[in-house]
């Protein structure tokens, strides 16, 4: 086989799964009113701390489709779901199985925000610096 059958193979099966994903659109609900969860003023976060733990349970527990709101230092902040481990969650107390099945996520996305911000960190200097010199 050379470098060109499987360069075309490829391109190929990258067409054919375009145009499958083309056919066969998921549906998804533009009503975001039935999708937004209040945080009670008690339980919003105090630290930034809080704000990326809750954050990261948020992203673990709920679908695409689901928003909690916080207000954090007199801000409004939107955290949006993603996994759906616990979508039925209302920002009340999980139970002792949803908290299971929770933590290891929460752990892997609390560790990939702080990747994200140290990589951020880094990358400022050099970001300054390209704007500073245009």
């Amino acid at each position: 086989m050379n470098i060109r059958s499987i360069g075309a193979s490829w391109v190929i099966a990258l067409c054919l799964l375009g145009l499958f994903s083309m056919l066969k659109q998921p549906e998804v609900s533009d009503n975001r009113e039935e999708a937004l969860i209040k945080v009670p003023t008690e339980q919003a976060p105090e630290t930034e701390e809080q704000l990326s733990e809750l954050e990261a349970k948020v992203w673990c527990a709920l679908d695409g489709n689901q928003i909690a709101v916080v207000t954090f230092r007199g801000q409004q902040r939107s955290l949006s779901g993603a996994m759906a481990i616990a979508p039925q969650w209302n920002v009340s107390q999980l139970d002792a199985d949803q908290e299971e099945r929770l933590q290891p996520c929460v752990q892997q996305r609390l560790s990939q925000l702080a990747a994200s911000s140290a990589q951020q960190e880094r990358e400022r200097p050099v970001m300054d610096y390209l704007f500073t010199q245009l």
